[in-house]
């Protein structure tokens, strides 16, 4: 029974290890679209008076 034990235990130690990569991973790929989208967001025009936007759709 330890043995079995003690290959469970290196099996979910290596899954670990490799699941701990894997979120690595996803957590740079996150990174760089977050670093793309604020790039993009700094491309956009700045917002027009939100008080003149706001007054314009009320009298509609």
């Amino acid at each position: 029974m330890t043995e079995s034990l003690r290959r469970e235990n290196a099996q979910l130690r290596q899954s670990n290890k490799l699941l701990s990569e894997e979120n690595a991973a996803y957590l740079q790929r996150l990174a760089e679209a977050q670093q793309r989208v604020e790039a993009l967001l700094a491309q956009l025009p700045a917002p027009e008076d939100e008080t003149a936007t706001d007054e314009a759709e009320a009298i509609e």
